[in-house]
């Protein structure tokens, strides 16, 4: 009776305790080389040449893990440089071992530049290249070019976003401007936000406000 009372009121289901979920944190690091590959895939002079070995090695040696940084092989011009872009906590955490590992890409003849989250994630520089990104892989003739072309040199060598594209005959007009940035032909400030009103002019040429 007494070891009766001793149970009684206990659940004999009690639940186990919940195992405490698993984060991925390589999906920071995948969304942070997504989004660099989107910026670097939306300027005319630079080409994504894909990940660096070398670097990746060295990350290694002062115990980077391959979710803690995104580590991309760019060509900007004639140059060549590798881009270690690193999560908020890791900048903010092993800044000492990031600036180390710089210094030893360096002495192994890598060009390195570091670069932290924020300068990747910032809006609205991120959602116009991806815009450009995106129209990458848009049809435009050389007679649709032309069009935009001569509509801007008419307008003193800048317009709107809008009237650039009311200057050609397109299905995607938006985008078919946009794939003229993405060329180098056209210029767009990347810095403000993507609208109708968004002064487009040609690449060699200043924008209002811009050297």
């Amino acid at each position: 009776m007494s070891l009766l009372a001793l149970k009684g009121g206990s659940d004999p289901h009690t639940p186990a305790p919940a195992k405490p979920s698993i984060v991925d944190r390589s999906f920071v690091v995948r969304r942070l080389l997504k989004n660099a590959i989107t910026l670097i895939s939306a300027h005319p002079r630079a080409d994504y040449l894909g990940p660096d070995k070398l670097v990746d090695s060295l990350a290694c040696t002062k115990g980077f893990s391959t979710d803690d940084l995104a580590i991309l092989r760019v060509s900007v011009g004639m140059g060549r440089h590798t881009l270690i872009c690193a999560p908020e906590v890791i900048w903010h955490a092993r800044k000492f071992d990031l600036i180390e590992l710089k210094q030893m890409a360096s002495f192994a003849g890598r060009s390195c530049v570091l670069v932290p989250e924020t300068a990747i994630q910032r809006q609205p520089r991120l959602s116009t290249a991806r815009a450009i990104e995106e129209a990458c892989g848009v049809s435009v003739s050389v007679d649709q070019r032309m069009a935009i072309l001569v509509h801007l040199i008419e307008s003193g060598g800048k317009s709107t976003f809008m009237d650039c594209a009311c200057a050609i005959n397109h299905p995607q007009p938006f985008s078919a401007v946009m794939h003229m940035v993405a060329l180098g032909v056209l210029r767009i400030d990347s810095a403000a936000q993507l609208a109708p009103h968004s002064i487009v002019g040609l690449y060699d040429r200043p924008l209002e406000g811009h050297a």
